[in-house]
């Protein structure tokens, strides 16, 4: 929600994460769901560690908002036997100018939550060779990689194309996804990918000094929890991921080879809550069409006069897939993925490797 804040409104939200820290217990307890009461709010608390002994019970308990209904919300307690604690002070929710949209408050209160997301696309990117870089090498590869990032994201954003970037470090890359979701959502970070691939390579054709990395790049759509971690007494600003897709992510990223690019094999539904499913194959196609709307796209002083993104193989024969079995015996399947990027008459950008 894009509202702005009003200066009142601020100072509430400050209050509130004030009210809700100790509650919070540097990480013990969770905040399972909450609802408005007039100048404050009621929450439900529980230590994480029972909130997840309970999980394979009630795996509903993480999904969706922690913003209920009064009904839904004293449903819930009655349900779980837990009596809520309430937080009160001159805090006003609702759509008011004077007030703070639920909205906003949500956004605090998941800092003090975990969450499970059923259908996320997650990116990884992996800086080849990182730990053979001396240390100024390791530097610029890095802030060479997230100036990459940040320009697609700052791009994808000037194309209607909106998305809302968190990310994580493994070390020597980053999982990348975005905060905003369903179908539609994760077809632009497909497309936020490729982005920051061309930008690496358009680098890396000037770099002289080892300072632009050589990147290879997995992408996949999967579950996963979400949480904040704790920096110094409070919740970090930002939140971290972990679950099915980057476990996924990191056993593909270990097959991938330099320049590659590699999707998982999952299934998500077409729509959020409906129960058609659409498949790799048919969420890239469904990429490369939106790739075509960036046709007359400004990239790099160079109207975008062509754009493609595919799997190789083909339809009739097969596509190429890998077959990847981790330590713990579990299989992994990846598609190989090429991508070509056409500015005027300049050089293409030619991303991915046309052999799996």
């Amino acid at each position: 929600m894009n509202k702005k804040i009003s200066p009142a409104a601020a100072d509430m939200l400050r209050q509130l994460d004030i009210h809700l820290n100790p509650v919070w217990q540097l990480g013990r307890n969770a905040i399972l769901a909450w609802t408005p009461v007039k100048n404050g709010l009621k929450a439900l608390v529980t230590p994480v560690r029972e909130l997840l002994y309970h999980l394979s019970n009630r795996p509903d308990l993480l999904h969706g908002f922690r913003y209920k209904e009064e009904a839904k919300f004293d449903e819930l307690c009655v349900t779980l036997g837990m009596v809520p604690i309430e937080i009160t002070f001159s805090l006003r929710i609702g759509p008011q100018d004077t007030a703070v949209p639920w909205q906003t408050v949500e956004g605090i209160i998941r800092r003090y939550s975990i969450s499970e997301t059923p259908y996320r696309g997650v990116l990884l990117f992996d800086i080849v060779g990182f730990s053979k870089l001396n240390s100024i090498q390791q530097i610029g590869q890095l802030n060479s990689l997230e100036y990459c990032i940040n320009l697609a994201h700052r791009r994808m954003q000037d194309w209607g194309m909106p998305v809302e970037l968190a990310r994580s470090t493994t070390g020597d890359g980053f999982y990348v996804w975005n905060r905003v979701s369903g179908a539609v959502a994760e077809v632009w970070l497909l497309i936020l990918m490729l982005m920051v691939l061309a930008e690496n390579e358009m680098d890396r054709s000037q770099d002289r000094h080892g300072l632009v990395p050589l990147l290879r790049s997995v992408f996949s759509v999967g579950r996963h929890y979400a949480y904040y971690q704790i920096e110094g007494l409070s919740p970090r600003g930002y939140d971290y991921i972990v679950g099915d897709v980057t476990i996924t992510l990191a056993r593909l990223m270990e097959k991938t080879a330099p320049g590659q690019i590699f999707i998982g094999a999952f299934e998500r539904p077409i729509r959020d809550g409906g129960a058609e499913m659409v498949s790799t194959v048919g969420f890239v196609t469904q990429a490369d069409k939106y790739l075509q709307k960036l046709i007359g796209r400004e990239f790099n002083g160079y109207a975008i006069s062509e754009v493609s993104l595919g799997l190789t193989g083909n339809r009739d024969q097969g596509y190429d897939r890998h077959l990847i079995d981790d330590k713990h015996g579990q299989e992994h399947i990846a598609y190989n993925a090429v991508a070509r990027l056409y500015r005027g008459g300049r050089i293409p950008i030619m991303l991915g490797r046309s052999s799996p």
